[in-house]
């Protein structure tokens, strides 16, 4: 039977296997093996075509089989790559044959690209008018989309490329990065040299903008922030204008951080109407139903956390915000929840004392003092409240909430602990009020109040493109930090809000948080454990450079452009950089902070330089980069491996993640193909497979292997340098609670600010069945496993697990968690 393809047209033509086979040879071209692998892929495509097939099917197809060959090895992914990128440039520029054509292609549509695009009214129309397009179409290098992966390509496709209003694509990658970099760069004073360097560094993978950035740069709606830190003050009006602001802030893609400490608890009195509050847990729900209602056009829920101190009367209500039983309305199904914990309390669990909770209509400046001063004013409520002074308040052993916190945190994944104390006495921009909360995802620690909800502008830095061939290229990272810090500081100028408030904040403080992501990648490539001291010393040294050369470009940018709005008092005008504040928590802590305190470079000039003027407020915060380190094909954050070898659930599908790290080492050493097979049945476990060197299982410890306290350390020594925070999520295989409570009261003690996810180690594993398993062998029973009668040696043999040809898909392989992180 002869096979036809349907072609765009709708005519038909025979299928021609040379035809695809030599388009699958060109995506495997410089590849080892690259003839095996093309074969590989024809021979698994041809038993899945049928007569009639359309072109669009056939390249799936193609794609997919390629895909499907990734456990085996990852070039199958590579050849995916080129692939999919080579039907994204067919269906927005046409047919091309070679690489130069393709070229010629990207310079000769761009100009109009744009035009059309203004047109629409899709792109800001100053892309159109400030540029000149020409220069712009000739800095395009299409080979740079050689560094992207598929799960990177597909996440760039259908979460960040702009399409027409008919939903057709209308962007390659190279079009994505200079339209992101035009967007960042229509107030320079040379916005086409400027937009040309933001360009090569995106599409270089050296840093990337977050999430919101990528979306709306460029755009008629330029929301380009991507934090957004408010507190709810305690009266209906300004609860009202909170709700009615998330409303806004979730339509623009933001991630909110909203403390709930101020509003009273419940029973406490409402003299205006002589009645009872209903306490913060129902206004929660209804904003919780808020994320839900506005889902950023049906594609995702809001994204919000709320924070509350854990001396509120109300917070053990607050804990069961996420627990599955329990009254509905008094539950938080999408919103998250974490607990803002002072020094005082930490001490108090330390010393097995009691702790106090109270109304905060009765005690409202708790909430306001941090420290030693807070200490001193929670000492006085607690001896009010034990002469009769107070009219509610609830006695309790510290440890006792410790406890409850510990639980519902293993049970639920929430509240995430972080330190009230360690963050404002460590803030160099403290002196515009009050640090109440963080964010979404725990790594933004900036003031607010009722006129100013804080906002935060964040790009991230791909270590792994700055590590060649196991050399630093320290010139090339110090250039990406300050191009990078730039691109933020114009960004603040540019981007639009719909609440006034986060505005009126933005543009008086300028609060940027430059982070990194790709560590235990680079970790991995130098043969590293990450739980070793050599790994310590490595993100200790790393983090140290990058806070040097942003916090000087930021006293560049100072004296180009003028120093922030709220610069004058703050720690920075007297000459303090982050490290110094170390020894500010320490004297008011009482208590040591234990992180070394090694540094390498030249911090007294810039200390000199820092007080004639810095243009941001803040510098620095690690994000989880859930979604841009897949674009970026590494490592998320400061995140260890979750598996060698598993499926990732994202937005945009399910991919199978391979460790390329451990492949290439495996292979160098000439052990891949005897292992893989026992590495996909052991679920990615590489402990798990015999005759593995120590070296390499030191070094590709997953994150369930490594001792906890490694993660506190690598967040520790990062740090330091660090003016915010970082998003450090937390594994650990035990679940014993004793455990559980030394390893966050090491946290605290080591300076770490925040947490994220705990991630516990799941009880049971799904059986898998794209493997052959002989159970029997493996498991040393050869009887029924409910009590039937052993099948004697005459009975016919019993079957081994069913092989599926080909595999099914990796639903039943271990699944990552995903971040609740917008970017």
């Amino acid at each position: 039977m002869t096979l036809h393809v349907t072609k765009r047209d709708g005519t038909r033509e025979p299928y021609d296997a040379d035809r695809i086979n030599r388009a699958i040879e060109r995506a495997a071209d410089g590849l080892p093996d690259a003839m095996a692998k093309t074969m590989q892929i024809a021979s698994e495509l041809a038993i899945t075509l049928f007569d009639g097939i359309t072109t669009q099917q056939l390249d799936e197809a193609a794609i997919n089989v390629a895909v499907q060959n990734v456990k085996d090895d990852p070039d199958f992914d590579v050849i995916a790559s080129r692939l999919l990128l080579k039907t994204i440039y067919k269906k927005v520029l046409g047919d091309f044959e070679t690489g130069t054509e393709l070229a010629l292609l990207h310079q000769a549509r761009f100009p109009g690209y744009i035009r059309e695009g203004v047109e629409d009214g899709l792109f800001d129309k100053r892309l159109a008018s400030t540029y000149d397009l020409e220069s712009l179409a000739a800095a395009l290098d299409p080979s740079l989309d050689e560094g992207l992966r598929y799960i990177g390509i597909v996440t760039l496709r259908n979460r960040y490329m702009a399409t027409d209003a008919r939903r057709s694509p209308m962007e390659v990658p190279a079009y994505f990065w200079m339209r992101v970099a035009m967007g960042l760069s229509v107030n320079e004073a040379e916005p086409t040299k400027a937009a040309i360097g933001f360009y090569r560094k995106m599409a270089s993978l050296d840093y990337l903008a977050a999430g919101s950035t990528l979306v709306n740069a460029g755009t008629q709606t330029p929301q380009l922030s991507n934090c957004f830190v408010m507190q709810m003050d305690d009266d209906i009006e300004h609860i009202a204008t909170s709700m009615r602001d998330v409303m806004w802030l979730t339509k623009g893609t933001g991630g909110i951080g909203l403390s709930v400490t101020k509003l009273r608890s419940e029973g406490s009195p409402i003299r205006s109407n002589n009645t009872a509050s209903t306490g913060p847990i129902p206004f929660m729900h209804t904003i919780d139903s808020i994320l839900r209602a506005v889902s950023r056009g049906g594609k995702k829920f809001g994204a919000l956390c709320f924070y509350m101190e854990n001396w509120h009367l109300d917070f053990p209500q607050f804990l069961d915000l996420r627990q599955n039983a329990g009254d509905p309305y008094r539950r938080t199904r999408t919103a998250n929840t974490a607990v803002w914990i002072s020094d005082e309390f930490m001490k108090r669990v330390v010393a097995d004392d009691d702790w106090y909770l109270f109304d905060p209509l009765e005690t409202p400046d708790l909430v306001e003092l941090v420290g030693d001063d807070f200490s001193r004013r929670y000492a006085e409520y607690v001896a009010l409240a034990e002469r009769g002074g107070l009219r509610s308040f609830r006695k309790i052993r510290a440890k006792e909430q410790w406890k409850a916190i510990l639980v519902s945190l293993q049970t639920t994944s929430h509240p995430w602990l972080t330190w009230k104390d360690t963050i404002n006495q460590r803030a160099l921009n403290d002196n515009t009020g009050t640090i109440h909360l963080s964010n979404l995802c725990t790594e933004i620690t900036l003031p607010q109040d009722r006129d100013n909800v804080s906002v935060c502008n964040l790009a991230s830095i791909n270590l792994s493109r700055h590590l060649i061939d196991g050399e630093w290229d320290w010139d090339r990272l110090a250039e990406s930090t300050r191009l990078a810090v730039r691109q933020l500081d114009n960004l603040i100028d540019i981007t639009k809000s719909s609440v006034s408030q986060s505005e009126h904040s933005n543009s008086q403080n300028r609060a940027i948080g430059l982070g990194l992501m790709g560590f235990t990648d680079v970790v991995e490539r130098l043969g590293l454990s990450y739980a070793s001291p050599q790994a310590a010393e490595l993100i200790d040294e790393v983090t140290e450079f990058i806070s040097w050369h942003a916090i000087d470009a930021s006293c560049d940018l100072a004296a180009e452009r003028g120093a922030y709005a709220n610069f004058e008092g703050s720690g920075w005008s007297k000459g303090l950089v982050p490290f110094d504040t170390l020894a500010v928590l320490e004297q008011r802590r009482g208590v040591e902070v234990e992180v070394d305190r090694t540094a390498r470079l030249d911090w007294d000039a810039l200390r000199s330089k820092v007080k004639g003027g810095i243009r941001n407020a803040t510098l620095m915060a690690i994000a989880p980069t859930a979604s841009i380190g897949l674009v970026a094909g590494t490592t998320p954050g400061l995140d260890p491996q979750f598996s060698q070898l598993f499926s990732r659930a994202t937005s945009a599908g399910k991919f199978l993640e391979v460790n390329r790290n451990l492949v290439a080492a495996l292979q160098e050493r000439g052990l891949w193909e005897q292992v893989r097979e026992e590495l996909l049945r052991a679920q990615g476990d590489l402990a798990a497979v015999p005759g593995i060197p120590e070296d390499l299982l030191e070094t590709y410890q997953t994150s369930f292997q490594l001792p906890p306290d490694a993660y506190l350390v690598i967040a520790s020594r990062a740090q330091k340098w660090i003016d915010q925070a970082i998003s450090r999520n937390i594994y650990l295989e035990s679940r014993d609670i004793g455990v559980m409570a030394d390893l966050y009261l090491d946290a605290w003690r080591k300076g770490v600010k925040t947490t994220y996810y705990l991630h516990m180690k799941p009880r049971h594993t799904a059986e898998q069945s794209t493997v052959k398993v002989n159970k029997a062998e493996s498991t040393g029973r050869t009887g029924g496993g409910f009590g039937f009668a052993k099948r004697s040696a005459a009975s016919p043999a019993a079957p081994a697990a069913v092989v599926l040809d080909p595999p099914p898909r990796w639903w039943r392989w271990p699944t990552s968690r995903r971040s609740t992180h917008p970017n």
